[in-house]
């Protein structure tokens, strides 16, 4: 079986198109590729995008929110997720370490590859830098191309820890070069970034020694950036240190109810409000058919109670009409 080349779009079997021709006692036919379909290409795919161990299993139903914010970005991964590949904009997701914004942005990678089987790619930037730099050396496997043509070609790139390389020319250099290729060829890209925007958005009380995203990578691109992404900003706890200060491994912490998963999707159809309590803790046990839980709700913004039906496997939320 041939395979995909690395930070290839196109099937080394068929070449692209799709179909086989072979030639039999009745002539020529034409089949469906099997390295484009199913399960193998889709694996394929996967390995290709090389999600770190550590976040092959980070899913959305393993996101706890324990903020607004952190709701509402959930919310938006799912939008998009769905959205995908008729979306605009990309997403920006901003905040302290811990809040989940990687969380999120791989639950986005592994389940849009699975769903619409299309190239995508995680890189952190300062293991993408650490490679640049091992590629100059003679004896390096892998050319400065071919290290980055995977991060222009792929239909979704994932940049996670945007600003964490040391702010050099030549770091700007390649972040502004990536960039700007996705941004003219409409390339979707998610990115994470722990650094405030601007100087404007530092939390009050930060020492102004604290550097700003714009500071770390410029203005024109930070500019570029935010033209081809939606700003997700998270505010939360720090999960890391939770989970110390609970004396309590990350599998424990990686699976909290659905009934928290469910409740940062659910808005009130009365108010669109996000700020919504599950009352009826019971019934989140329920399963109908082994599909949906139908969960008792109530607003804390305009006091409505409705009914909502979460399906765990989308993250989808319906809302039947109470007999």
């Amino acid at each position: 079986m041939n395979e995909v080349k690395e930070g290839s779009t196109v099937c080394q079997t068929c070449r692209g198109s799709g179909w086989l021709v072979a030639t039999g006692e009745g002539g020529e036919e034409v089949d469906r590729c099997p390295d484009c379909q199913g399960e193998s290409r889709r694996s394929r795919l996967l390995d290709l995008a090389q999600i770190p161990p550590r976040y092959l299993n980070r899913g959305f139903d393993a996101y706890a929110p324990q903020t607004d914010s952190q709701r509402i970005a959930l919310k938006r991964a799912v939008d998009y997720l769905e959205s995908f590949p008729d979306v605009e904009r990309g997403l920006l997701f901003v905040g302290t370490c811990g809040v989940g914004k990687t969380h999120l942005s791989v639950a986005i990678l592994k389940q849009i590859v699975q769903t619409r089987m299309v190239t995508a790619r995680f890189i952190d930037e300062v293991e993408l830098l650490s490679q640049l730099k091992y590629s100059y050396g003679q004896d390096s496997p892998a050319t400065e191309e071919q290290v980055l043509s995977p991060l222009t070609s792929v239909e979704l790139l994932v940049w996670d820890d945007l600003g964490t390389g040391r702010p050099t020319d030549w770091v700007k250099d390649i972040i502004r070069m990536i960039i700007n290729y996705r941004y003219t060829h409409k390339k979707q890209t998610i990115i994470t970034s722990n650094w405030p925007l601007r100087r404007s958005s530092v939390r009050a009380g930060v020492a102004k020694t604290e550097q700003t995203l714009e500071e770390r990578i410029g203005r024109r691109l930070l500019s570029r950036i935010m033209e081809m992404c939606e700003v997700v900003a998270i505010k939360g706890p720090d999960a890391r240190t939770q989970i110390h200060k609970a004396g309590m491994d990350f599998q424990k912490q990686s699976r909290p109810d659905t009934e928290n998963i469910a409740a940062g999707l659910i808005e009130c159809p009365r108010c669109g409000k996000l700020d919504v309590t599950v009352l009826d803790k019971s019934s989140t046990k329920r399963f109908r058919d082994g599909s949906f839980m139908e969960l008792s709700c109530l607003c804390q913004s305009c006091s409505a109670h409705f009914l909502a039906r979460f399906f765990p496997e989308s993250s989808a939320v319906e809302y039947p009409t109470e007999s």
